[in-house]
């Protein structure tokens, strides 16, 4: 029933597209809807572009990272005006402020939706795709971390409301498809550095990745290094930087394209994450794919997937000790290198999740397909 509203909708409301449905799914204009992505340097910014380009027109609906509309590595952003993101809670009337910046970025996206004239409307967030349902805008969805605002009936119905939905790897909800969570990993240049000097952590700064425990870590080893990024912690890092006298220092974000030359000036790459079941962490790839030495935690994909190509820590003193070793055993190294990148380019090779999304834009949008689902 959903589906044949939609359809009417669609013809009625959205010929651009309808007109899409019918043309089918080449060249489409997607307009990516996320409240947790900072455009630039998110993996909700890195892994959908690498994933819908250069087949597609991609622009973005964004509620963080600079406010306004602009282009960013030749992509059209719309980026919530900062004074109407209402970040800071209300001590007393914070129900109001949430619902104040939930119309904001209503009419931000309907904004974004005239300007842009989209084929698709894509959500990386149940949050957003519960906003689509209820604009009457027919939507996709493209779960990129776990459910955070929505569970159980009231999740199941915006997901089965939409188009069609897929997962990353680390969000566990029976019943639909997981895409691997990739990048186009040969934009990275592989080296075999002759030794270990730096550090690097490439991380979006909230309490969950925990940027402190690295710095903490670092700080305590024979090595110096970079925390790369930007968040609710951003200050916070930056002054446990400045306490370790230069050892850490704090660099603020790159874009997708720079990444690959950034992490050409370092060895050991770090991950860090507070405790869960199991968390895929895509930098973890990155740089395996760059020649870096990867060190995660326990529970990081990378930890139960291939446990010989990496070392774990879970506190600061085990991180100094891993640094320590590698620093003086860096000759010992090179085989596993080697064969991180080996395994990366293989498991996590962008080419796989391209040609299924496409298929599944393909049984989508096919005009026979469609027709049958909305039972006409």
């Amino acid at each position: 029933m959903y589906m044949l509203i939609t359809v009417g909708f669609l013809e009625l409301h959205c010929p651009c597209i309808y007109d899409s449905i019918r043309k089918g799914h080449e060249a489409m204009r997607i307009l990516i809807v996320t409240r947790g992505t900072i455009p630039g340097c998110s993996g909700g910014w890195t892994t959908p572009l690498d994933l819908l380009q250069p087949d597609h027109e991609v622009a973005y609906v964004a509620a963080l990272g600079p406010p306004g509309n602009y282009h960013l590595e030749d992509v059209p952003v719309f980026a919530l005006s900062g004074w109407l993101r209402f970040e800071r809670e209300w001590p007393f009337l914070n129900m109001i402020r949430l619902k104040l910046a939930g119309r904001a970025f209503s009419r931000h996206l309907l904004n974004a939706l005239r300007e842009f004239k989209p084929d698709l409307t894509l959500c990386l967030d149940e949050y957003c795709a519960r906003l689509c349902m209820d604009l009457g805008v027919p939507y996709a969805v493209r779960m990129h971390s776990r459910p955070t605002e929505l569970h159980g009936r009231e999740l199941e119905r915006v997901l089965q409301g939409a188009l069609f939905t897929t997962l990353s790897p680390s969000v566990d909800i029976p019943g639909y498809e997981v895409l691997n969570h990739a990048v186009d990993l040969k934009r990275f240049l592989y080296l075999e550095h002759p030794s270990a000097r730096r550090v690097i952590m490439v991380s979006t700064l909230n309490h969950m990745r925990d940027p402190e425990l690295f710095i903490e870590g670092l700080n305590l080893s024979c090595l110096t290094g970079t925390i790369v990024g930007d968040g609710v912690l951003r200050e916070t890092v930056r002054t446990a930087c400045d306490r370790t006298g230069g050892k850490v220092e704090y660099m603020a974000p790159v874009t997708r394209n720079k990444l690959p030359e950034l992490l050409q000036g370092y060895q050991i790459g770090v991950a860090c994450h507070r405790k869960v079941d199991i968390i895929y962490q895509m930098k973890v790839n990155e740089y395996m794919a760059s020649g870096i030495y990867p060190l995660v935690m326990p529970w990081t994909h990378l930890a139960s997937e291939a446990p010989s190509l990496t070392m774990t820590f879970k506190t600061p003193e085990e991180l100094a000790s891993r640094i320590d070793w590698l620093a003086n055993h860096w000759d010992e190294t090179l085989e596993v290198r080697r064969r991180g990148r080996e395994f990366v380019l293989g498991k996590y090779d962008i080419h796989e999740p391209r040609m299924r999304f496409k298929e599944i834009l393909d049984e989508t949008f096919n005009e026979h397909n469609l027709n049958r689902s909305s039972g006409s």
